[in-house]
């Protein structure tokens, strides 16, 4: 599977799974037996957009591009920027 089919393939996949909507695609990795695709979901919604917490999962899929497993690993602010 092609990479672009991949990350298509986890942004359709993977939302309804947390119920929460993507924000951005930050990383994505090869492994022994699949990827490792690191991405970025609106945790919570505010006003001005500078201020939506957005939650970054590390999720683990197989060679066909299906969820093996995930998990959250870090919780930012969009405007801070700091640890990037």
């Amino acid at each position: 599977m092609e990479v672009t089919q991949l990350v298509n393939k986890l942004v359709t996949d993977f939302p309804p799974l947390i119920n929460l909507k993507p924000s951005s695609v930050v990383a994505i990795s090869r492994s022994e037996d699949g990827w490792v695709v690191s991405i970025e979901m609106i945790e919570k919604k505010s006003i001005p957009d500078s201020m939506d917490v957005l939650a970054c999962y590390e999720v683990s899929l197989d060679g066909s591009g299906n969820i093996r497993d995930f998990s959250r690993v870090r919780l930012r602010r969009r405007g801070d920027t700091a640890g990037e």
